[in-house]
């Protein structure tokens, strides 16, 4: 299907198949769907997603064939963090189609319809968690971030006991957390993950709402006296996710010492921690004789991410461009331009006159395919790797070294938490 114009309107017909954007009417058809197609969710988890502060019926795309819902795609609204700055996204979620109604295209274009959905509403990038990564491909999507996580023997994990006494600092004990304490867990969120890529931005609401879903069996909590020093949300054997006052790393070791304490009672051999690579609690694993698995493919899934407004996108992390090539101490202006397909963008950092340009390039310019260029562009692979894909073409080894400076390689994350509902 080619695509839509930017004003598509909807319904959209193509011969005998009808394109809507969901209605609560459609509520009930949607989980009928699912339930043939991914023989899930449970009816308590899809009726949990509908009270998601940020969901809209018209989040869902479907296929409809004699009214029938015979496709769906559901494109969740997310902000998350590039460096200093946030770039808007969708979640591309529960992707699929009725068996009998496969192979005739209907859910490729649902996903370009996406395309033209994020355009509209102001999305300047997509991601999925799939199993099927060559379904994606042609569309132009790269597989673009890793689900890192790191094991080791239960007790090799610190081994503290409640009430440990660090220096003059008082007394620790760890706790599972209360509702009051919401606050002082948004605020170790922050401060852990602030300088993660790819980490999702929480509010209040959103904060609620994940905790109410009840992913974790328990959230323990580091105390120092009344203070809350950091936070685990931990599932049977495995830490989802973990945070930490910075200022405070004894909290850090009181929260992993009763972990350890859990898994041994429980008789777990081992305990596994979701973590982005430069989390202080990898160290902590590793030093305890664990392994760090940092991988495209985790458990038969990767992850993928697609950038369906490149100007969007180059516009939303210009910050974040103009901060790297200050601490860089390049010569300003920098200018670097990139063309994948048929479109070309010029990227120009002067400090608050950095802007990017559509339909141009400069003499210092990479050519790259889709895949490639979002891979790069949220620096899942540095330009030395992208140089070996397919289709690049660097203009001059100026514009090599223009994107080693604002397209370094780095740790792209999301928690488990977040990948579950994005």
């Amino acid at each position: 299907m080619k695509a839509s114009s930017p004003a598509i309107r909807y319904p959209f017909r193509r011969g005998s198949v009808e394109y809507n954007l969901g209605t609560e009417a459609d509520h009930e058809a949607v989980y009928q769907t699912l339930l043939h197609v991914f023989h899930g969710p449970d009816r308590d988890s899809f009726l949990g997603a509908l009270s998601d502060p940020a969901y809209r019926p018209d989040q869902r795309l479907l296929a409809k064939v004699d009214g029938r819902v015979v496709s769906h795609a559901h494109l969740t609204e997310r902000e998350v963090r590039y460096g200093t700055a946030s770039v808007p996204i969708n979640g591309v979620m529960w992707v699929g189609t009725l068996p009998e109604f496969r192979g005739l295209g209907f859910a490729q274009n649902l996903l370009r319809l996406a395309d033209e959905r994020a355009r509209a509403t102001g999305r300047a990038l997509q991601v999925l968690t799939t199993g099927m990564p060559q379904f994606y491909r042609p569309l132009g999507w790269g597989v673009c971030g890793r689900q890192t996580y790191a094991q080791a023997l239960s007790r090799n994990l610190p081994q503290v006991s409640d009430g440990m006494v660090e220096g003059k600092g008082g007394f620790w004990h760890v706790r599972p957390w209360r509702q009051v304490e919401l606050s002082d867990l948004m605020t170790l969120y922050e401060a852990q993950y602030a300088g993660v890529t790819g980490s999702v931005i929480r509010s209040e609401e959103y904060w609620r709402w994940l905790i109410g879903r009840r992913y974790a069996h328990v959230i323990w909590v580091a105390c120092q006296g009344d203070a809350v020093r950091g936070y685990a949300f931990v599932k049977d054997h495995k830490i989802l996710e973990i945070a930490s006052d910075p200022a405070h790393p004894q909290a850090l070791r009181a929260l992993l010492g009763r972990v350890r304490a859990e898994a041994l009672e429980r008789a777990y051999p081992r305990v596994t921690v979701h973590a982005p690579t430069n989390h202080p609690v990898i160290e902590a694993f590793l030093s305890g004789g664990g392994r760090l698995v940092d991988q495209d493919l985790i458990d038969g899934s990767v992850s993928m991410s697609h950038i369906p407004d490149v100007a969007r996108f180059l516009t939303s992390i210009l910050p974040e461009l103009s901060r790297r090539a200050e601490e860089a101490d390049a010569t300003l202006p920098l200018e670097l331009g990139i063309s994948s397909g048929d479109h070309r963008w010029l990227i120009h950092i002067d400090g608050k006159h950095s802007r990017v340009e559509p339909d141009k390039l400069s003499r210092r310019y990479l050519t790259l395919n889709p895949a490639s260029l979002v891979r790069l562009l949220m620096g899942h692979s540095g330009v030395d790797a992208a140089s070996a894909e397919e289709g690049f073409v660097a203009s001059t080894a100026t514009a090599m070294d223009a994107t080693r400076i604002l397209f370094p390689a780095q740790p792209i994350w999301r928690s488990p938490l977040d990948s579950a509902t994005a």
